[in-house]
């Protein structure tokens, strides 16, 4: 680490690089095309510490550094990080090898669309002397798997849900402020355009915000980022849609200081060749991206997107009807009509972004701030069936299989003939196992009514709907503001702040969707009228419009507006010394959330209409972390944080579609968290292991369900959970030789309830508390996840510009998502107690192979070939997911009462068998 420091220096010195600048004279370019790279930005720390771009005039200042120890940095958007560490010395001057920075694969939700192949070489191991460590602060190699191997199994990192993970678009939150999840889909199939992020797990530093306990990730979108080129792509495969098409276009930024990005994107199947029957998939996609340079510090962009999509959905089912039809993707949700196949279950959505981003940086690259306004809008629809006073039309309810007449039925009733009787039609008539969608017209037509109000007057004739289709709407109106700083004050010193501000506002209403050959629809609480069919107020959905008759596209049954602001504050610090990098950091955040109710219900008239109590949070966060260099390839790396996290919408309020009841004294979640790792980059060797806990407390859940024993609707509300994490992660990525790469992962954790949390049950027809007690959940298994997993792989890289790669993975200790009810005193004392303990789901191995190939047409021009295959072993036997259903069968006792005698089963979903995914694009 001498004289090829130096080198480093005297290059840049004399490189004096323009966006137009030669691959001869480039210092840094792509990997794989060759192409000079824009806008990389070099950031040194020493005893001068200063931030430059290349092609800026940076000569005087690298010419009279100082003699010493130095980092410099090498980042652009869309690449991995190249670090390297120098001494420079006096009098000396060296040529130095051109930088090849490799380009960073796709979002991890994009990975759901097609496998990239990382296109990087041996090229760097060339430069890579004695004298010189090559530090890759790069594409994490256990993030990587977890985020793209671990996913068919539906891998969590560390057992944490999505609301503990940070998704941001351009600087601004984008997770869903009702529900806490990531919102991925409103830019899916846009891959092109969003590979350019940031990525940051447990709160490491990030410039656009403050961070998460879980992964922050940062996607940017910003035109004059991109190279100038386009390209065109096909893909094909038999997983959800059949058929993608792509054409993007960006300029670069041109010399008048304009830059253009665009990209349109078509997804489509008719559901024939999707992996589950019925998944059908109707999207398009589109982004504009225009900025315009307006002086040497200041920049202006407008930026649109969004993904309309309309597709096919497959919901999870028992193993016993699985088994009856013969496959582990059997879709409850799909029956024939007119000689095709229905869909019960449709999602249909189209909620554009709208954005204007600001980007400013001083002229001694010291100081950067960027600030986007944005505006989100549009649809988000779910269609269901919804019947009364009519037979379920789901094919496997409960009453129609087999177990109905045995195991599920009363001792003393079982009946193994008629048993095998339904076993018989559902192999056979697919009537059965399937909607029946030719009864559910014939039902409705057949349905000649006169519906009469309280006073005897007529309110409609016709053929009154028994069945219909209805579409849950979410459609969601969201603006928000974020601002963010970068400043270096000191050679040592890196202050990153920030203040973000968003106010959402999604209307949640029913529609009519289809009557399914009926006329009209009477618009009342179909359980009201059951319940208090002596009162015809109490089933009035609204008592300022009564006894509506509604139509195809009319709202009905709920209407109401979610409302949450949340306004964050934010600094960091970051410490770089000799041999140490240290970060402090801070956050305040202000959350508001409230009720607005556009119906009057008949069965809480007082408690229904207008805007609830606004229930307010104030909440604190502190991190800090440290890094210490062993030498220039080993380090070792602490990070410890404490988080105060308001509650979502959906968990706080417990039964917001018929009134403003909330939890009992709310709480703020808290969370500790910590992790030590020993981390390792060398020319030829990148990884780390991680040793990790985290404890979360004061969660509150809520859940609502029909209790048998009560026979009525119920709400089921769970507070003060706390779950405990802990594990180790290690993920490693050797280079063999220059042309094999082997990369191997490994995730071992423990997730677990840490305590047993107290619940409130309430009929939901009263708002009558009937329970109250304790869940008896300490101790038993967290769901949702693999809690091991584990890769290897390897990857031969062809000299002529060609991928061939396979990976063997494991997934272990996987558990079903536990049902309160069988975990509290009253389900303890009535149950057997094997049903106490949470399932586990079976374990098992998948294997994946790749393949990839560039073909450089001529300089510039480039057709390559993507080849993915899945679970080429086809092991079709996985479960990836399962729930317990929140219902359980009940009897009745010599003493004619009501007694909790077996859950429903456990409903499951399985790991794909062998699908393939087939990319082509070109380049030019």
């Amino acid at each position: 680490m001498n004289k090829l420091t130096t080198v480093l220096a005297c290059t840049l010195v004399f490189s004096s690089l323009s966006l137009a600048q030669t691959t001869e004279g480039a210092l840094v370019i792509d990997s794989h095309s060759g192409k000079p790279i824009s806008k990389v930005q070099v950031s040194i720390y020493g005893p001068v510490s200063r931030r430059v771009l290349l092609g800026s005039d940076a000569r005087q200042l690298l010419a009279t550094l100082p003699q010493g120890r130095y980092t410099l940095t090498f980042t652009a958007d869309g690449y991995e990080t190249k670090q390297i560490e120098l001494v420079k010395k006096d009098g000396e001057a060296l040529s130095l090898p051109q930088l090849k920075l490799v380009a960073l694969p796709e979002s991890p939700a994009s990975r759901y669309d097609e496998l990239i192949i990382s296109e990087e070489t041996d090229s760097e191991s060339a430069s890579s002397q004695d004298r010189v460590s090559l530090l890759t602060s790069s594409r994490d190699p256990y993030l990587s798997a977890s985020s793209y191997v671990f996913s068919t199994a539906r891998f969590r990192n560390r057992g944490y849900d999505s609301p503990y993970n940070e998704q941001m678009l351009n600087g601004i939150g984008m997770n869903d402020l009702n529900s806490g999840y990531s919102a991925w889909s409103l830019w899916g199939g846009l891959n092109d355009v969003t590979r350019q992020q940031q990525t940051s797990q447990t709160f490491e530093p990030i410039v656009s915000g403050f961070g998460s306990v879980g992964i922050t990730n940062n996607v940017t979108t910003r035109p004059s980022m991109y190279s100038a080129q386009q390209r065109l792509t096909y893909s094909n495969s038999n997983r959800t849609y059949s058929n993608r098409f792509a054409y993007t276009y960006t300029s670069g930024e041109r010399r008048d200081g304009w830059s253009f990005a665009g990209s349109l994107v078509r997804r489509s199947g008719d559901g024939q060749y999707s992996y589950v029957r019925g998944q059908y998939y109707d999207a398009w996609s589109y982004f504009l991206g225009i900025e315009k340079k307006l002086d040497e510090s200041n920049s202006l962009a407008f930026l649109a997107l969004g993904a309309p999509t309309r597709r096919g959905v497959a919901s999870a089912s028992t193993q016993e009807a699985y088994d009856l039809v013969g496959s582990n993707f059997y879709n409850p949700n799909i029956g024939r009509q007119g000689g095709k196949w229905r869909n019960a279950r449709e999602r249909r959505s189209h909620e554009p972004i709208l954005q204007i981003a600001h980007y400013f940086t001083n002229l001694e690259k010291t100081l950067s701030i960027n600030s986007t306004l944005s505006y989100r809008f549009g649809k988000n629809a779910y269609s269901a069936l919804n019947w009364y006073n009519a037979p379920d039309p789901r094919a496997d309810y409960y009453r129609y299989l087999p177990s109905y007449f045995t195991r599920m039925a009363d001792p003393d009733g079982q009946d193994a003939e008629t048993a095998a009787r339904y076993a018989e039609l559902w192999r056979t008539d697919p009537n059965v196992r399937y909607i029946n969608w030719d009864r559910l017209y014939e039902a409705n037509r057949g349905n000649l009514t006169t519906v009469r109000d309280a006073k005897g007057r007529t309110l409609a004739e016709g053929r009154k709907a028994l069945y219909m289709i209805e579409d849950r709407h979410t459609d969601q109106r969201e603006f928000a503001w974020a601002s963010s700083m970068n400043w270096l004050p000191k050679s040592w010193l890196e202050l990153t702040a920030g203040i973000n501000f968003r106010h959402n506002r999604t209307a949640n209403y029913a529609e009519v969707g289809d009557l399914l050959g009926a006329d009209f629809a009477y618009d009342i609480d179909k359980f009201a009228e059951r319940d208090f069919g002596g009162d015809a107020t109490k089933s009035q959905v609204d008592l300022l419009h009564p006894d509506r008759i509604v139509h195809k596209g009319d709202r009905f049954s709920y209407d109401y507006s979610s409302m949450t602001d949340r306004y964050q504050m934010w600094a960091n610090a970051t410490y770089h010394l000799q041999r140490l990098d240290a970060y402090t950091g801070i956050s305040y955040t202000y959350t508001a959330l409230q009720r607005e109710g556009h119906q009057k219900r008949g069965l809480f008239p007082n408690n229904s209409y207008g805007l609830s109590d606004q229930i307010r949070f104030n909440d604190l966060s502190a991190k800090a972390g440290l890094t210490y260099k062993l030498n220039g390839h080993h380090y070792l790396q602490a990070n410890v944080s404490y988080v105060e996290q308001a509650p979502t919408f959906q968990n706080l309020f417990i039964s917001p579609r018929t009134r403003h009841s909330y939890v009992e004294d709310p709480k703020s979640e808290k969370i500790f968290s910590s992790e030590a790792s020993y981390l390792v980059r060398m020319p030829w060797l990148r990884g780390r292991v991680t040793a990790f806990y985290t404890y979360i407390a004061d969660h509150t859940r809520s859940m609502n369900f029909y209790d048998d024993s009560h026979a009525s609707f119920s709400n089921y509300t769970i507070t003060g959970i706390a779950t405990r994490h802990l594990g180790v992660e290690a993920g490693f990525e050797a280079k063999l030789s220059p042309t094999l790469t082997a990369n191997a992962a490994l995730a071992l954790g423990q997730y677990q309830y840490a305590n047993n949390p107290t619940y409130i049950q309430s009929i939901d027809n009263s708002n009558e508390i009937i329970d109250r007690d304790r869940v008896y959940w300490k101790g038993l298994n967290l769901s949702g996840t693999p809690q091991t997993a584990a890769t290897v792989g390897l990857t031969y890289y062809a000299p002529w510009y060609a991928n061939f790669g396979i990976n063997a993975n494991y997934f272990g200790r996987n558990y079903v998502s536990m049902s309160p009810v069988v975990r509290t005193d009253r389900g303890r004392t009535s149950l057997d107690y094997s049903y106490i303990l949470p399932e586990r789901l079976k374990d098992g191995f998948t294997v994946d192979v790749f393949a990839s190939y560039s073909w450089r047409i001529n300089y510039g021009t480039y057709l390559r070939f993507n080849l993915s295959v899945s679970n080429v072993l086809n092991n079709r036997r996985l479960p990836n997911g399962g729930y317990e259903q929140l219902r359980i069968r009940t009897i009745r006792t010599a003493e004619g009462e009501q007694q909790l005698y077996r859950p429903f089963d456990t409903k499951l979903s399985y790991v794909y068998g062998t699908t393939f995914f087939f990319n082509t694009t070109l380049q030019f």
